[in-house]
């Protein structure tokens, strides 16, 4: 009978994987976050970039030699004659992206408070917007008894000396922003006038001649009643016709002189469109 074996009793080989630490845990979260920004960011870039391809390029406008802007005592920053510029002179273009009213009402929402825009209304259809491609013109400020007025010529907006400037005048023109008949006397204040003229009419906007005694009221503080507009004579009888044959011819008139949308506030309008003879510049 063979003796028998002792079994021999082998020690078990522990695992070589060692649990994560904290420290591990932290360190491939921190790696997994970095690597998803990363991604994110390259995402957006890319959406971006492409967004920029898309959109019309903006050429940039030349530069007037008769002007330069300074701080002007009207407000903010204005435009200054640096050159004798005489009558009928073109001074500048009013340069600026082509923009929809709808797009123009999008960007500057009028119920969010009063805002600064460069906004000048070309025709019934386009606007233009001079804080994207803009040039110098959009400083030159408010007066009104202005040396400078606006034209419409081809589609292009143009300002024109109106009386001989001489170097260190300040340029201005009428902004005449057009009346709304649901003004109150805050919205009058609000388009205050500080042009310093002899003819101030107090308040940037075109107001009715049968409102001027009114609208010195609400400027000098006094909230009184605003009269109704006052009926001439055969308008009641042609009110009717006027309403049914007259919205497409308005819509012609109102282009040919340059045209003011229903939400006015801050946008410029031009006096008058005229067509430029060909050759001429």
């Amino acid at each position: 009978m063979s003796p028998l074996k002792k079994s021999v009793s082998r020690p078990v080989k522990k695992s070589s994987t060692k649990p994560a630490t904290k420290k591990a845990t932290k360190k491939a979260t921190k790696k997994a976050t970095k690597k998803a920004a990363k991604k994110a960011t390259k995402k957006a870039t890319k959406k971006v970039a492409a967004k920029k391809a898309a959109a019309p390029k903006l050429v940039k406008p030349p530069k007037s030699t008769l002007y330069e802007v300074r701080r002007s005592r009207i407000q903010g920053r204005g435009a200054f004659a640096i050159k004798p510029i005489r009558t009928g002179q073109i001074v500048d273009e009013y340069w600026g992206q082509r923009i929809s009213h709808e797009e123009a009402d999008r960007r500057y929402d009028d119920n969010d408070g009063r805002h600064h825009t460069f906004l000048f209304v070309l025709d019934d259809d386009v606007v233009l917007d001079a804080r994207y491609g803009g040039n110098d013109a959009r400083f030159i400020n408010h007066s009104c008894e202005p040396n400078c007025e606006t034209e419409i010529e081809d589609g292009h907006i143009y300002i024109k000396a109106i009386k001989p400037i001489a170097p260190e005048t300040e340029l201005t023109y009428d902004y005449r922003f057009e009346w709304q008949d649901e003004y109150e006397p805050e919205d009058v204040r609000y388009y205050a006038c500080r042009c310093g003229s002899k003819k101030c009419r107090g308040t940037i906007l075109r107001v009715p001649v049968y409102l001027r005694p009114t609208i010195r009221e609400w400027l000098a503080g006094n909230d009184v009643r605003k009269p109704r507009r006052p009926q001439r004579r055969g308008d009641k009888k042609a009110s009717t016709s006027t309403r049914r044959r007259g919205a497409k011819k308005t819509s012609v008139s109102t282009r040919s002189r340059g045209a003011t949308h229903p939400h006015v506030a801050e946008r410029h309008a031009a006096r008058g469109e005229k067509h430029r003879r060909s050759g001429t510049r």
